[in-house]
C-alpha cells in the first residue's frame, strides 16, 4: 500500500476566510511541503454537498433539464439535482425534492448509485448520484426565484448520442450518467 501522502504537508496556520457567499466560502491556508520545505498559500472552496438525479421512467426515458448557466453562458442539458439542504434528511431526501420541484416528477425505489468529490483540489464536498425509478409528473414543478428549467423525457439512445455528440458537457451530469450507463448499483 503506498504511503499517505497528507503527511507530507504541514498546516501552518487556521484556514482564513476570504470570502463568503450564501453559496460558497473562500478559505486561504499557508501549507508547507515536508519534501521541498516550499511554503504555500492554497485556496479552498467551501460548499454544500450536492445532489444529481437520474430520473427514469416507466417507458426507460432520462428526465433531462436544459437551463441557462452563468459560467458557460449558455444553455446547458443537465439532470435534475441541487444542493443538499440542511432539512434534507439524507441524500436520497434531497434527490426526491430536487426531482419534485425542478420538474414535478416522483417515482420510486430512489437508491445513491455513486458518489464523487467534484474537484478534490479546490472543494472538500461530495456529490452523490440518486436513482428513481418509474418516474411520472404528478405536479406543476415549483421552482425556485433564480431558477428557469425545462424538463424533458429523453430515450437513453438519444442521451448517448448527447453524451457522444458534446450536446451534454457538464461534468458531474457526465458522471452521474456514467454511474447509470455501468448499472453501478451500490457504492
Amino acid at each position: 500500500m503506498s504511503p499517505d501522502l497528507k503527511d507530507q504537508w504541514i498546516s501552518l496556520e487556521q484556514p482564513r476566510e476570504i470570502f463568503h457567499s450564501p453559496v460558497i466560502t473562500l478559505c486561504a491556508e499557508q501549507f508547507e511541503c515536508r519534501r521541498t520545505g516550499a511554503k504555500h498559500e492554497f485556496i479552498t472552496c467551501r460548499t454544500c454537498d450536492w445532489v444529481n438525479v437520474i430520473a427514469l421512467t416507466p417507458e426507460q426515458e432520462l428526465i433531462l433539464i436544459r437551463q441557462f448557466r452563468h459560467g458557460t453562458r449558455r444553455t446547458e442539458w443537465e439532470i435534475p439535482g441541487g444542493c443538499i439542504d440542511r432539512t434534507d434528511a439524507s441524500p436520497v431526501a434531497a434527490g426526491i425534492r430536487e426531482l419534485l420541484e425542478e420538474t414535478g416528477c416522483a417515482g420510486e425505489h430512489a437508491r445513491v448509485i455513486g458518489r464523487v468529490h467534484p474537484n478534490p483540489a479546490l472543494q472538500g464536498n461530495t456529490c452523490h448520484t440518486v436513482r428513481i425509478d418509474n418516474v411520472r409528473r404528478i405536479s406543476e414543478p415549483r421552482l425556485e426565484e433564480t431558477e428557469c428549467i425545462v424538463s424533458e423525457a429523453v430515450p437513453i439512445k438519444r442521451v448517448k448520442e448527447m453524451i457522444r455528440s458534446g450536446e451534454i458537457s457538464h461534468g458531474l451530469v457526465l458522471n452521474a450518467l456514467m454511474f447509470y450507463l455501468y448499472n453501478r448499483e451500490t457504492v
